[in-house]
């Protein structure tokens, strides 16, 4: 299933509206303000380019001249990462961040042993 940016606005503007929301109509809210953040990162993301002469660009500079005597290629991979890792996201951090939460206290339900739970305190 596809939905637009467009879309997904006039569902937040129908449900801001609307006055008192159901907590279904709430999750859907948020997971549409969510989408809509996402989105943004993204377009941010698309039209991203260093400035040129920012810490960030220096940084990366440094970590190509270091390593191209030895393999200019991973000196420009290298280069790309720093300047990759520098982007923020955080809309896509917190998703991140919630699934692998999820995903941890799932692993840690499948270690509990039935009534030799060390982590349970009562």
């Amino acid at each position: 299933m596809t939905i637009t940016l467009q879309a997904v606005n006039e569902l937040i503007a129908s449900l801001e509206s609307a006055g008192e929301l159901s907590i279904r109509e709430q999750k859907f809210l948020k997971l549409a303000k969510a989408y809509q953040h996402l989105a943004a990162e993204n377009v941010a993301l698309k039209k991203s380019a260093p400035a040129p002469f920012s810490k960030l660009m220096m940084e990366a500079l440094d970590t190509y001249h270091s390593k191209a005597d030895d393999v200019p290629e991973l000196a420009m991979l290298s280069a790309y990462v720093k300047l990759r890792d520098g982007l923020k996201t955080p809309a896509t951090d917190r998703i991140v961040a919630g699934i692998k939460a999820d995903g941890v206290d799932e692993f840690a339900a499948k270690l509990r042993i039935p009534g030799d739970d060390q982590f349970l305190t009562l």
